[in-house]
């Protein structure tokens, strides 16, 4: 693997990672103020 796939592949598991963890105070938030979150089906994802 050269070091340029080994940047992005870092950098995308990076991504992978904030994206999780955002997804998951969104939704313990959601849950705090009694939101549906199964509505999150709904929300376009990009």
């Amino acid at each position: 693997m050269s070091t340029q796939e080994q940047a992005r592949s870092l950098m995308m598991r990076q991504q992978h990672l904030v994206k999780n963890r955002q997804e998951s105070l969104l939704s313990r938030a959601a849950a705090e103020v009694g939101l549906d979150t199964g509505s999150q089906a709904s929300v376009d994802r990009k």
